[in-house]
């Protein structure tokens, strides 16, 4: 049996799939990820209230970064993703 790779990409999708089925994400709205300001710091993953006011869904940090297509990848699968840079 092989073993199974868990990659960073499959980090960010399963923990965007789990906000959906909390109901801390609807299918319509953005999420925003907050890129990291330096290096090794998290990613976050938000989405806006009607207030403007960012509510974290997840944050993530990574030994290896992302790979560069991560974004057209989630937007791929159905997210709309807003990259926001810094906190």
């Amino acid at each position: 049996m092989q073993p199974v790779t868990i990659t960073n990409l499959d980090r960010v999708l399963t923990a965007l799939v789990q906000a959906r089925q909390r109901g801390e994400l609807s299918p319509n709205q953005a999420v925003l990820d907050v890129r990291p300001h330096e290096p090794g710091s998290a990613h976050v993953f938000a989405v806006r209230d009607g207030a403007g006011k960012q509510h974290v869904l997840v944050e993530l940090q990574f030994d290896e970064p992302l790979p560069d297509n991560y974004a057209d990848e989630i937007r791929r699968r159905g997210y709309h993703l807003e990259l926001v840079d810094g906190r």
